[in-house]
């Protein structure tokens, strides 16, 4: 896929629908950190990075279509599948749908249609990407984008991320934390906060 263009067109379709750019772009911004420190446990390429870079910016446009946001998740995953894309392949899409979708409430499960009909690998991928997103949501949980930066150390039984903040964050450490339940799954560590205001 041509990453400027594909950049240029989920872009254009978050400033359509989204009323918030400035949280979806900085849970972008926060979800590629993870995905660059934490390289060497998902080994996942630079398409992947795209994916999970539309869906950071797309994970909330389902609250256009759902009334209260109860829904919104699977109202978003269900936006992007139906779009016209001229730049992303059907079968990104449909890792970006779910990528999306599983960025908050239930973790992805065979009992749902969509991630079940992915192959093995793909269902890999969408775990991945999903256990990130889902952290990078949690850390910018009131949208005032107080996490600023994650220094993350990998290490046999943990995963240890240090956050630098411009204010105090506890309610982001809190919903990152209770986030991070399918990276504990993928990534087989627990994941530990520390923060540091700025």
């Amino acid at each position: 896929m041509n990453e400027a263009e594909a950049r240029q067109e989920f872009l254009g379709f978050m400033y359509e629908l989204e009323s918030e750019p400035e949280h979806v772009l900085h849970v972008a911004k926060l979800s590629l950190q993870l995905f660059d420190q934490l390289k060497e446990l998902h080994q996942l390429n630079a398409n992947d990075r795209l994916i999970l870079e539309a869906a950071g910016c797309l994970h909330d446009i389902g609250w256009s279509a759902s009334p209260g946001g109860r829904e919104h998740h699977k109202a978003s995953a269900r936006l992007i599948r139906e779009r016209a894309w001229k730049s992303l392949a059907p079968d990104a899409v449909a890792l970006l749908a779910l990528t999306a979708r599983y960025h908050r409430q239930s973790l992805p499960d065979l009992k749902h249609r969509d991630f079940r009909m992915l192959g093995k690998q793909e269902r890999n991928r969408v775990q991945s990407l999903a256990a990130l997103l889902r952290i990078g949501d949690g850390l910018d949980r009131r949208h005032m984008q107080y996490v600023i930066d994650i220094k993350s150390a990998i290490q046999p039984d943990k995963i240890a991320l240090h956050l630098l903040t411009r204010q105090f964050a506890d309610r982001e450490i809190e919903a990152a934390k209770r986030k991070s339940d399918l990276a504990t799954l993928v990534f087989e560590r627990e994941f530990v906060f520390t923060a540091e205001l700025i």
